[in-house]
Parts: C-alpha cells; structure tokens; sequence
C-alpha cells in the first residue's frame, strides 16, 4: 500500500474541506441556536416575571425545561448523526458543548445556594466559551461575536441585582443566541 504525498496545496484543500464540512453541519444546525436561545430566553423571562410577582418559592420552576430541552437536543442529534458521518472538528464542538451543558446545569441546579448573584453570569460565561469555541472552530464571524457579547453581559452581570438577572439572561439570550441563529439558517440557505 503506497502513501499518498501530500503537497501544501492538497494539505490546505483538506483542511479547507473538513472546517466547510463542520460549518456546514453546525449551520445546517444553525436551528440548534434557535431553540436554545429560545428556550433560555423564554424560561429566564419566566423567572424574572415569577421574582416581580413575588412568587420566590417557585421562581426557579421555568428551569425545569432545561433538561427536557437536553433530551430533546439528544434525540435531535441522534437522528442527525445517522444522516452524515462527523469530522474531528465537529466532533469537538459537540463534546465541548455536551460538557459545557452538563457544567452549566450542574451549577444551576446543585450550587445555585453556594454561588447566589454570581449563578447567571457564570452560566453566561460558559456559554460564551462554548459560543466564541464554536464560532472560532468553524470561522463564524457571527458566532465569534455573539459569544464576545455574551462574555461581555455576563461581566457586566456581576453588577445587575439578583432581581434583573433573568432579564439580563433572557434579553442576552435572545440577542446573542437566538438571532445568530436565524442568521446561520439564512447564510446556509443562500449557500
């Protein structure tokens, strides 16, 4: 069996091939960004109106979506992966989002009375890794940005009251999740 020489031409055109083959899956997944940002949007905009109607005992029930969001992006996934075989690349993202999910809601659920004010901009600075990680692997400008517009909300998170916090949650997740990925369907349909 013979080994095929690689030229610096053929090496860049496979490395261009496998990073357009995970932008592509990841934009074809760009629904993935809508749901979450979505879901997060919606749940932490529930909390904040449960806090303003002083319902603090139950404030946290909107959460409670969140595992069922995991299950049903579990499934989304498992029925995607017999569609197209992953690339190294694309691999990495999804385990790195897998574990920076698995940590966020650990935290959320198990030392929210450890970590109080600080929860949700922690959450939010995980989801900026997990965006900026993405948005750097697969050369998303898009992306990139939303993950710096979420690192820098969760900073500026460390100052909001414990109160506004869902807000802040909400409107960032909306801003920085949800409509990146409006925009990465739009860019993979035009394509």
């Amino acid at each position: 069996m013979e080994k095929e020489v690689l030229t610096p031409e053929k090496s860049m055109y496979l490395i261009t091939q496998v990073i357009s083959e995970a932008r592509n899956k990841f934009e074809e997944n760009g629904f993935i960004y809508l749901f979450w940002g979505a879901l997060l949007g919606i749940v932490s905009l529930a909390q904040f109106i449960l806090i303003k109607q002083e319902l603090f005992s139950i404030n946290w029930y909107p959460y409670l979506l969140m595992p069922l969001g995991a299950i049903y992006t579990f499934v989304y996934f498992l029925k995607k992966k017999g569609k197209r075989k992953q690339n190294q690349i694309s691999r990495t993202i999804s385990f790195s989002w897998i574990v920076i999910s698995f940590n966020m809601m650990i935290l959320g659920f198990l030392f929210y009375p450890y970590l109080k004010e600080n929860l949700i901009p922690v959450i939010l600075i995980l989801l900026s890794v997990g965006i900026i990680m993405s948005g750097s692997s697969l050369n998303s400008k898009v992306l990139l940005l939303s993950g710096a517009l979420i690192n820098f909300s969760a900073f500026i998170g460390f100052y909001v009251d414990l109160m506004y916090q869902p807000l802040l949650m909400s409107i960032v997740s909306f801003a920085a999740v949800f409509v990146p990925g409006v925009f990465l369907m739009i860019q993979h349909k035009k394509a």
